[in-house]
């Protein structure tokens, strides 16, 4: 006998999906490095985009967190967020880590982790994101649909 679950029904948390394209690049780069340069503002810009990012993640974790409820792709959607950061993204935690690797490409000077959003930007719209978009079209029809038409996926 089966259980029906009510989530998405994504194979493995998203932040593998980084952390393999992480392990990836810093591979790549060990057998062939690719260098910015010399790109003077790499490091303080590498800061900037860390701050939007924790600042991202914090906001969207703080709308969970207010709702007691768990981001967990595994978890059951009890609502749709719609104010705060998720009035301007629908994947705030997805941005954020795509900010993050971005971070890391600039700070390490490792263009192969740049490189690598590219098959992650694909994987987690694939893998994930239409996932979740149709899971929450078929729980909570218009409103979402509505949401989509007003709110861009990723920023």
């Amino acid at each position: 006998m089966s259980e029906e679950k009510d989530n998405a029904g994504i194979i493995t948390h998203p932040p593998v999906f980084y952390v393999v394209g992480l392990l990836a690049a810093i591979g790549l780069n060990y057998i062939y490095p690719l260098s910015f340069g010399e790109f003077e503002l790499a490091r303080p810009l590498s800061y900037i985009i860390l701050l939007i990012g924790v600042v991202v993640f914090i906001l969207a974790g703080m709308t969970f967190g207010k709702n007691k409820q768990s981001p967990s792709v595994h978890a059951t959607s009890v609502k749709i967020y719609t104010g705060g950061i998720y009035a301007y993204s629908r994947n705030p935690i997805y941005l954020a880590a795509s900010l993050f690797m971005v971070f890391a490409s600039l700070y390490f000077d490792n263009v192969w982790i740049l490189v690598m959003l590219i098959p992650i930007f694909y994987i987690m719209t694939s893998l994930v994101i239409k996932k979740e978009e149709s899971y929450l079209e078929n729980k909570f029809g218009d409103q979402y649909r509505d949401y989509k038409k007003k709110v861009r996926r990723w920023i």
